[in-house]
């Protein structure tokens, strides 16, 4: 095939495919990752890649660093035996090591789902955001009057190897909020608490904030585990805190596997948004003109011709072939 023939080919492709894929593109849901294709990971920056996390309890005690929220205040109340250590909170109500065991469920979930792996340690002491080992840190402060979330998690750092990052990984409870253990089955509503609130379930509120520290942001997928406030947009609202969730869905393991494999089959989500739609028609599109360079983890997803028997065989290039496979992925002509 000629130069100018393939090229008139090509621009009639994109034109007959452009209004469809730009009417999906809005209506599209999909996760939120830190990073895209490097970065915002444990271990090798580099996706996908396996990480070994490890974790602690903070030290009783500790206090706050200058990272954290200014509206918090306090010391870690978590293991600390008092009436406010949520721990023992938990464990009179539901039995002698029930918290632990709820947290160590929520990092088991993750651990099954992809190629990480949680080690437990000892902590090394330190206030909320000022250490960097271990990698995710867990405690219990107050924050501040009025504040409705029951935990929060920061994501881990940029590049983990050269540049670490001592607020990432950490997670904190709102020792001022009301948990507990739901005794209902996935989907359930939760329990209340006072003023008819529902009670913060332990193992699912880890689930969430966990999710976080590895590098997964809030999702429009209002059943996901990691559904939360985006942008005004989608404020959250939508999100179903209310009910017991404690099972990652599709959008919550695309995007654990996107930074941590195992590495997904060729797909066409070379943006790494869990979909495939305009942005990723854009991006191959670019590619093949010569004006975007991807990396590894991008090329790998954008190698999606031929299909054979519907299933991609991917042949070590990119071209307008992948980019017509991708387009019509997008606008749900094909699927796989």
């Amino acid at each position: 095939m000629s130069r100018i023939s393939e090229r008139a080919r090509w621009r009639a492709a994109v034109l007959s495919l452009a209004g469809a894929l730009a009417l999906l593109s809005a209506q599209a849901q999909a996760c939120s990752v830190y990073g895209k294709g490097w970065g915002s990971k444990w271990d090798n920056p580099v996706w996908p890649d396996s990480a070994v996390v490890t974790w602690s309890y903070m030290t009783p005690g500790v206090g706050l660093g200058p990272q954290t929220p200014v509206a918090w205040s306090g010391t870690n109340t978590l293991g600390s035996g008092g009436a406010d250590d949520l721990r023992v909170i938990i464990d009179n109500a539901h039995g002698a090591g029930a918290f632990d065991a709820a947290v160590q469920r929520a990092l088991d979930t993750w651990e099954g789902a992809a190629n990480i792996q949680f080690v437990q340690v000892a902590d090394q002491g330190g206030d909320f955001g000022t250490a960097t080992v271990p990698d995710i840190r867990i405690g219990a402060f107050s924050f501040g009057a009025g504040d409705p979330a029951g935990a929060a998690g920061f994501g881990p750092p940029g590049d983990d190897i050269n540049f670490p990052d001592a607020l990432a990984g950490d997670i904190a409870f709102n020792d001022d909020n009301h948990f507990n253990i739901d005794p209902g089955n996935e989907g359930d509503p939760l329990q209340t608490g006072p003023g008819g609130l529902y009670l913060n379930d332990i193992e699912g509120l880890v689930l969430h904030e966990v999710g976080h520290t590895l590098g997964i942001g809030h999702s429009k997928v209002v059943d996901s585990v990691l559904c939360g406030y985006l942008s005004p947009n989608f404020d959250g609202q939508a999100c179903r805190y209310d009910l017991v969730n404690r099972v990652l869905e599709p959008d919550d393991l695309n995007a654990l596997r996107n930074i941590y494999g195992p590495p997904p089959p060729p797909d066409g989500d070379i943006s790494f948004d869990c979909t495939v739609d305009a942005a990723d028609a854009q991006l191959v599109n670019r590619l093949l003109l010569g004006l975007f360079v991807p990396n590894a983890a991008q090329l790998a997803r954008a190698d999606v011709a031929p299909l054979v028997g519907g299933v991609p065989v991917p042949d070590g290039q990119i071209r307008l072939d992948d980019l017509m496979t991708i387009m019509k992925k997008g606008i749900r002509a094909i699927s796989f």
